[in-house]
């Protein structure tokens, strides 16, 4: 299980490597000047594996990282339908880094590594992963490890905790000026895409996510009473909002021209999905000459609707989110806004003051 490498330098000096394996471990080595204090450490080694203090039961020399990630892929993720593909693909990256290994040799330090790696790790587009991406592998493994020791009894602790987490950018603040909607929604209706157009123009109007709008249903729009339904949210809860004069022809004028009998509003070809936009997106942008993502277009209504007195409150209803520190980033740009409901207050209540 131990064996010794010497290594002769050109100096002529000799340095020696032990090296410690044993399946389903990661390996163990360590290099010395001195031949006797290399044995020493190996056989330390040896009688630490021997003497079963790494293996507390039998069980656990059977259990090896890749039966913990496939029993969660089989019996967890199944309940978080929407994260399962994203999930799975992130925990299936850590199973092929650590999947031979034995539950009880799994480290925080093993984890520390594999997090520098997935940071410095190129993807297949050249570009590498951002903090935020690596921060939600993290949190995916996090989880596998939180039901291990609270539901099966797996491992007595989780060793995700203590990996410090790269800090992630400033929440992106960019939104659209007036000039740059026009100029974006120009090259929209200069696209081969039926539906760039149409998705962007509710996408600003609305502040809805891509994937919120992609998978809008008729069944969803009540023409009548000018209320649209989110349904497919981020955050599992469905939601409505009220339509404009100008969502309300936008949607009919969608509805007038379809061809395709499908459920979705904006669906392929066959009509049994929703259209993929990508392409369209990303040449519109191009043209457009502006560096932003679909985001941008969220964080544009959202910004305009605070610059318009818009509350937090109000805000959080139209955006779908849970708590009001999602839209804390907008209050700054409502100051503007209630200048004049101050001035009036002030003027009203405090006349009669020496500042009057």
């Amino acid at each position: 299980m131990a064996y010794i490498e010497t290594r002769r330098h050109p100096d002529g000096s000799k340095t020696y490597r032990v090296r410690i394996r044993r399946k389903g471990m990661p390996d163990k080595s360590e290099t010395f000047f001195c031949k006797s204090k290399a044995q020493a450490w190996g056989r330390k080694k040896e009688a630490e594996v021997c003497d079963k203090r790494h293996f507390p039961r039998k069980e656990d020399e059977e259990r090896t990282f890749a039966d913990l990630i496939d029993k969660y892929i089989g019996v967890e993720l199944p309940k978080k339908p929407k994260s399962y593909k994203k999930q799975s693909m992130q925990l299936l990256w850590f199973k092929r880094q650590l999947g031979d290994y034995f539950l009880v040799y799994i480290t925080t330090p093993m984890i520390a590594e594999l997090r520098d790696k997935l940071l410095s790790e190129k993807l297949p587009r050249g570009s590498k992963r951002t903090s935020s991406t690596t921060n939600r592998y993290l949190a995916a493994l996090s989880h596998v490890y939180t039901v291990a020791v609270k539901d099966w009894g797996w491992v007595n602790e989780n060793p995700v905790l203590n990996v410090r987490r790269p800090r992630e950018n400033k929440a992106r603040e960019r939104f659209l000026e007036k000039h740059e909607i026009e100029c974006l929604l120009g090259d929209c209706s200069k696209s081969k895409s039926a539906y760039i157009y149409p998705v962007v123009f509710l996408a600003l109007a609305t502040g809805a996510r891509k994937g919120e709008l992609l998978a809008l249903k008729w069944s969803d729009i009540d023409f009548a009473r000018a209320r649209l339904t989110f349904r497919d949210t981020k955050n599992g809860e469905s939601r409505s909002i009220h339509l404009s004069k100008q969502s309300m022809k936008c949607l009919e004028m969608e509805k007038s021209k379809r061809v395709i009998f499908s459920e979705y509003v904006f669906p392929t070809r066959d009509g049994k999905r929703p259209a993929d936009i990508k392409t369209a997106w990303e040449a519109a942008v191009k043209h457009a000459n502006l560096s932003i993502c679909f985001h941008t277009l969220r964080h544009t209504a959202a910004s305009q609707l605070a610059m318009r007195g818009a509350t937090l409150l109000e805000l959080a209803a139209i955006l779908g989110h849970k708590t009001l520190a999602m839209v804390k980033r907008y209050s700054h740009l409502s100051v503007a806004a209630t200048a004049g409901a101050l001035d009036r207050m002030n003027e009203d209540l405090l006349e009669g003051s020496i500042y009057a």
